[in-house]
């Protein structure tokens, strides 16, 4: 069967509103007996979990250090958290009977900037932003832009701007304050003397997936991501629609699938003049997460698939100071097959994948004609005409993870009835934001799990600019700023549906 995670197109005619609830803090005031000697904070909240079948999230990194004991007999359990987690550095919130920890923090610090090439002047888009040695991060959007929030307790670390063919950058968040544009370095690095065919591509490819388990986390990992879907008609936005996720990614071992879980989103739709027919993306964030080719290997980096693909080198790239392997490849002449077209980078001393830019072939878009649509409304004809993706992954703690994935999709859709035709495309974003080992013996779920038939926007409330608070997201670009400043009725109230 054909490996392909693409993102599933589904057309209806009205949008409907989705629900999201949340559990009473009553979990809380449960009387807890517990006693545990000179012990660290994580497993003391193991005990508790075990004994008193409780679940927890939280990130591990900002429980206190050091050997703890806790003593209680029949003791509200909000009393026996605080004994651990003072009340001036912590908070709880009760989702899903699933208590959540989170620290009190001053406000942070807010930067803007636009990235730059150096040379040319042109915007640097898709460049990754993030707080030097932590998780924490966002990337430029097309206009090479961003906004970065970040926390008090991290003010006394770099901010590293890194991108695909430029030399990385460092700045003080005190000194990015007072900046407006980052100029980056285009790289210059002189290659000629690298042996880009020690051997075939082919024996790369091997000992890439040879060192999967060397190179990718094999540890699950919670990800607070961003996620945002953008859809035109003939060129005119429909509609945004955006949210924070979270993501538990299994390990690079193993069959264990990733889960998605969403947190808060925010919509805006426009242009009701469209009103014959309306988008929905069934499965979004679910189907981006099966973007990551290393963990769902993908048919070119599939040996049962090999023979149906040519590979070839081309010129090896230095990125982050480190020579990596571009390998491009396409169907071989003769195969009846759907098959992608594009190219990946490998790096040359680990053989980790850290990058793939590809898309359905022109031939694979006819082979699967209208079976790449999910479902239509009758009377209209969809022909998919358009489908590239791109998935990055960053290195952190020595190991390589899921950083963020981009789809693009377009396909023509004729109304029968009244012999109207259109093109249709949508744009699907996700960058992770913050990543931490997920605590042992926690819960993720089921309260907000994304699954592949649920349509994304049903999930989310009208748009609100002041919505996403401290969290980290893609700066909205130009065109889109200007959308959503022109969605206002003539009373200069938000066009909502």
């Amino acid at each position: 069967m054909f490996k392909k995670y693409g993102i599933l197109l589904w057309l209806l005619c009205l949008f409907v509103p989705g629900v999201y609830a949340q559990e009473a803090l009553s979990v809380l005031q449960r009387p807890i007996t517990i006693s545990v000697d000179s012990s660290s904070v994580e497993n003391i909240i193991d005990r508790l979990v075990i004994e008193n079948d409780l679940y927890f999230s939280y990130n591990p990194q900002i429980l206190p250090t050091g050997l703890h004991s806790c003593y209680a007999k029949k003791m509200p359990l909000k009393d026996v958290l605080r004994k651990l987690l003072p009340g001036r550095h912590y908070q709880f919130e009760v989702i899903d009977n699933q208590i959540i920890i989170k620290p009190i923090e001053r406000e942070p610090l807010r930067v803007s900037a636009q990235v730059i090439n150096r040379k040319s002047h042109d915007p640097v888009p898709y460049a990754s932003v993030s707080i030097e040695g932590q998780s924490i991060g966002t990337i430029t959007n097309s206009d090479g832009r961003f906004d970065l929030v970040i926390p008090q307790r991290l003010l006394d670390h770099n901010i590293l701007i890194s991108c695909l063919g430029y030399v990385e950058f460092h700045i003080a968040p005190d000194s990015l304050k007072n900046v407006s544009q980052i100029d980056l370095k285009p790289v210059s690095y002189h290659l000629r003397e690298v042996r880009i065919k020690p051997v075939g591509p082919e024996e790369i490819i091997a000992r890439f997936r040879a060192h999967i388990t060397d190179n990718y986390t094999l540890t699950p990992q919670l990800m607070t991501t961003f996620y945002r879907e953008t859809v035109k008609q003939d060129g005119e936005y429909m509609g945004m629609w955006e949210a924070v996720m979270e993501m538990l990614k299994s390990p690079y071992r193993g069959v264990g699938s990733d889960k998605v879980r969403f947190v808060k989103g925010r919509k805006s739709e426009f242009n009701s003049l469209y009103k014959d027919v309306k988008l929905k993306i069934q499965g979004g964030p679910y189907y981006i997460t099966k973007l990551d080719v290393v963990k769902n290997l993908e048919s070119f980096l599939d040996p049962q698939y090999e023979q149906i693909y040519r590979y070839k080198f081309e010129q090896p790239i230095v990125y982050n100071g480190r020579v990596a392997w571009v390998i491009r490849f396409a169907r071989k002449e003769k195969v009846d097959y759907p098959c992608f077209n594009g190219y990946f980078l490998i790096d040359a001393e680990s053989y980790a994948l850290i990058m793939a830019d590809f898309s359905l072939d022109n031939k694979s878009l006819k082979i699967l004609g209208e079976s790449f649509i999910k479902k239509q409304p009758h009377g209209i004809k969809t022909q998919p005409i358009r489908a590239e993706y791109r998935i990055t992954y960053r290195k952190l703690n020595g190991k390589w993870s899921f950083y963020m994935a981009r789809t693009d999709v377009q396909f023509r859709v004729r109304n029968k009835l009244n012999h109207r035709r259109s093109i249709f495309s949508s744009i699907s974003d996700m960058v992770v934001t913050q990543q931490y080992r997920f605590p042992r013996r926690a819960r993720f779920g089921p309260s907000g799990i994304f699954r592949s038939n649920d349509i994304f926007t049903d999930f989310i409330g009208n748009y609100d600019p002041q919505f996403w608070e401290n969290y980290n997201v893609i700066k909205p670009d130009e065109d889109l700023r200007n959308a959503l400043k022109q969605n206002v009725n003539p009373s200069g109230n938000k066009n909502q549906q």
